[in-house]
């Protein structure tokens, strides 16, 4: 089954989305899409859809 959820993760200075893939994949996600939904002072918010096993 696909979900989609917001998640955070820390935000830093260099943002590629190299460092938001890593950062999902320390969650065990494997992202089918994500997007930055909003930008907070010490984190961003995103949307991931990804398959729930």
């Amino acid at each position: 089954m696909i979900t989609t959820r917001q998640i955070e993760i820390p935000k830093t200075e260099n943002l590629t989305s190299s460092y938001i893939e890593t950062e999902l994949s320390k969650m065990d996600i494997e992202p089918l899409r994500w997007a930055i939904v909003d930008v907070l002072s010490d984190r961003y918010i995103l949307s991931v859809s990804f398959e729930l096993f």
